[in-house]
């Protein structure tokens, strides 16, 4: 069985192992793919990145799974579909989060990698190679670069939040309009990274107050999602009926942040109406 701090240091030393290769990639013209459409795209970085990463962590844990984002499925060692058991280790990889930073040579993006055991993450690891900055999470806490990190408790006018919010996909473009305009009044200022995985890291350092998004994936949040929550911060995962209170990296929609005012406005923005509860149940809990 292999302990928090055993899978932490086995994702840090995952991401660090393809930093070389990934900073090479970007200092070179990038050809890219389009996946949905010219909203999503991918590039052959993100496929053989992901494949080095895997190949790293089955040598370390062997009868682990994978799911990522160049194959949204879950696979064992040898690649083929599989169902984990209780006790196995479920890892979430995003090779490269924030791809359309990276293939526009803009330099915001990172390595996300986080381990489960019966939904339950219990270490994550977001690596930005062209800084060398490595955010750690496992049982003992949060750590940027070795040092302990603190989630922000502040009120909105005087913090930060990142959102990608609302998307070219979103359903109701004017009432999503309407609520990332009432975010846009009442935070200090709003950020559009494109990267999740590093706003929830920022989140996690007390540099945003908040970050919220719709519309994520398992991979985009899982690393990123510890981080908060062992920086002292709330992740809250949710769908339109449900909170997810065991596997939060697994609900489409998410807020994070240390302020239950923060907390507030970004429900009531992504069209919460129960906002209020919502919160409650988190902070009261």
């Amino acid at each position: 069985m292999y302990t928090s701090h055993e899978l932490a240091r086995i994702a840090a030393d995952a991401a660090r192992q393809v930093g070389p290769y990934l900073i090479e990639a970007f200092s070179r013209p990038r050809t890219v793919e389009l996946k949905a459409d010219f909203h999503d795209v991918v590039t052959v970085h993100d496929k053989e990145s992901q494949r080095r990463i895997a190949d790293f962590l089955f040598a370390e844990t062997p009868e682990s799974f994978i799911v990522g984002e160049e194959s949204s499925r879950m696979l064992t060692c040898d690649g083929r579909p599989g169902t984990p058991g209780e006790g196995d280790v479920v890892w979430y990889v995003d090779p490269i989060d924030g791809t359309s930073n990276f293939a526009s040579g803009f330099d915001h993006w990172c390595v996300s990698i986080a381990a489960a055991r019966g939904g339950a993450l219990t270490a994550g690891v977001v690596y930005q190679p062209t800084t060398n900055t490595l955010y750690l999470a496992d049982d003992a806490g949060a750590l940027r670069n070795g040092q302990p990190m603190r989630v922000l408790d502040a009120p909105v006018e005087d913090g930060m939040i990142a959102t990608e919010f609302p998307s070219a996909r979103i359903p109701d473009p004017e009432e999503a309009a309407r609520g990332f305009t009432r975010v846009v009044a009442a935070a200090r200022s709003v950020r559009r990274t494109g990267s999740t995985a590093l706003a929830l890291a920022e989140v996690a350092a007390g540099h945003f107050l908040a970050a919220f998004n719709v519309g994520t994936h398992p991979w985009d949040v899982a690393a990123g999602a510890l981080l908060v929550e062992r920086a002292g911060g709330r992740y809250l995962g949710f769908d339109d009926t449900s909170v997810y209170r065991r596997d939060p990296q697994n609900a489409p929609n998410f807020v994070a942040t240390g302020s239950r005012q923060a907390a507030l406005l970004a429900l009531s923005a992504v069209g919460r109406a129960d906002a209020k509860a919502l919160a409650a149940g988190v902070w009261d809990a």
